[in-house]
């Protein structure tokens, strides 16, 4: 499954590029690197391939479902941002993760994904140090500690 969510998720994203010049590819390989050390479990793994799907591509829910599980289907509608402003799109992640908690640990690794790429002072790294307080409330509930601990190492 794993394998095919990858594939699924690299074919979906094609030619898009993540931070300035890195195939899109290199971020999702950095979410699942981070979700790997929490968990083995296989549909949050493929959930964190394919974390962006449904935001960032022309994939349905209903693909994500019928090819891998509704389980995964769900996990990745948990974690894709819905609105125009970014809080008002954080606030939908929010809302999401609280009706499907397993999605914390998705949105999570992609959270230190995302800081760890940052380089300091960057807007993207000081975005993020802004929405620190909000998306701790949000999703530290959900999650171990010790994924927690990465986050906290990444600011």
């Amino acid at each position: 499954m794993q394998d095919r969510a990858r594939s699924f998720a690299v074919i979906a994203h094609g030619d898009q590029i993540y931070g300035e010049d890195q195939p899109y590819e290199r971020h999702l390989e950095a979410v699942v690197e981070v979700i790997r050390g929490w968990t083995d479990d296989p549909e949050l793994i493929s959930a964190a391939w394919m974390h962006d799907t449904l935001e960032d591509t022309t994939t349905r829910f209903a693909e994500i479902a019928d090819q891998f599980s509704p389980r995964v289907a769900d996990l990745v509608w948990a974690v894709t941002a819905e609105g125009d402003a970014r809080a008002e799109k954080m606030a939908a992640i929010y809302r999401k993760i609280e009706a499907y908690p397993d999605a914390a640990l998705v949105k999570l690794a992609d959270r230190v994904a995302n800081v760890e790429a940052a380089p300091a002072g960057s807007k993207h790294r000081l975005r993020y140090c802004g929405e620190r307080e909000a998306f701790e409330s949000a999703v530290r509930p959900f999650v171990p500690a010790v994924a927690w601990d990465r986050l906290d190492r990444a600011y």
